[in-house]
């Protein structure tokens, strides 16, 4: 009995395309091959990231950084005058 899905890569070939797989077959053979993984399982590793680089391909994150508050310096006059916590809520909205 052979214990590899048939997209199994032996030897550096891959046995299948990750291209041809469903968005939600892929989703599910990469979390499938990802626990397999941490069980240990050998080969297994190789395999679940190539499935997640395909996922990450067809889903990209989004790029648009997060907006953060003004970076406030510490240093002498920063102690005697800190900035109110409101206005750090503000600044984020």
């Amino acid at each position: 009995m052979n214990r590899y899905h048939p997209w199994h890569r032996q030897n550096g070939i891959c046995h299948g395309s990750t291209r041809e797989l469903q968005d939600d077959e892929l989703l599910a053979q990469a979390r499938d091959w990802r626990q397999r993984a941490l069980r240990g399982e050998t080969d297994a590793r190789g395999f679940a990231h190539e499935l997640e680089c395909e996922a990450r391909q067809r889903f990209p994150r989004n790029d648009t950084p997060l907006t953060l508050p003004p970076v406030r310096l510490l240093g002498k006059g920063a102690a005697a005058s800190p900035a109110p916590l409101e206005a750090l809520v503000n600044a984020q909205e």
